[in-house]
């Protein structure tokens, strides 16, 4: 059977001297992986019709019960080319392609999970150069999963004094709670949890972008998130701390 998809690449691998395997997350058919036999060649059909952070229309033959496809077609529908330009939004675009592929099972059809990962990267565009754009673009993808965290209360008593944060529990907690139940928090001042709400309810970047944060608040927050991410997630914070480190230069 071939099936018609539209898809954005997250990770392209060499198979051959001449071919490539893509994992594309596709709108209708989830995450899937399909093989770009020749697609190297200089007369290859596939020749600059797909390549990383871009849209593309593919065709390729499904067959039931296999995790490797082989595509059929490709043609390029919309390619951000900011991002070969534009080196600290290119290292957004490649965080965000590393988080959904990691996250994505195969096969699994999530239509608004590709919805959320083609808004951001036409954000990363514009915004993706700035060192908030990826800790508000997180919070955004963590809300899409269920996984929001909580930063206005204690989520045992409710209290909104002494407040710290802790991933296993997804939110703050009170001191005297992290204390009774023995849990690992971080740091989280009132100052850094205020901007974390704020980007939280944003819709839009430029909120966060906004946002004049000195170098502890910024440290604060990439703590905070980055130990909600390997919690939830179990997204290795090197490679996200690489990231920050690209786009703070």
């Amino acid at each position: 059977m071939i099936i018609r998809a539209t898809a954005i690449p997250l990770a392209i691998y060499p198979y051959s001297s001449t071919s490539h395997i893509v994992h594309w997350l596709t709108r209708y058919h989830g995450k899937i992986s399909t093989l770009l036999k020749g697609a190297l060649r200089l007369n290859s059909r596939f020749l600059g019709e797909y390549e990383l952070f871009s849209t593309s229309e593919l065709l390729y033959f499904a067959k039931s019960g296999s995790t490797l496809f082989t595509a059929k077609e490709c043609a390029l529908l919309e390619r951000r080319g900011t991002f070969r330009t534009n080196w600290r939004a290119m290292q957004s675009a490649s965080y965000l392609a590393a988080l959904f592929n990691s996250t994505t099972p195969e096969n699994a059809p999530h239509p608004e999970l590709f919805a959320l990962f083609e808004e951001l990267l036409d954000l990363a565009e514009t915004h993706g150069h700035h060192p908030h754009f990826i800790p508000w673009a997180e919070l955004k993808f963590c809300d899409a999963h269920g996984h929001a965290p909580n930063f206005s209360n204690c989520l045992l008593c409710s209290s909104t004094e002494s407040l710290k944060f802790c991933a296993s529990q997804g939110g703050t907690v009170c001191s005297s709670c992290s204390r009774e139940q023995k849990l690992p928090t971080v740091e989280s001042p009132p100052d850094v949890l205020a901007a974390l709400r704020s980007w939280q309810q944003a819709a839009h970047p430029s909120t966060a972008t906004a946002s004049a944060l000195n170098a502890q608040q910024r440290t604060n927050i990439t703590t905070i998130i980055s130990t909600f991410m390997l919690y939830q997630f179990n997204m290795k914070s090197e490679y996200r701390q690489s990231l920050m480190e690209t786009v703070n230069v």
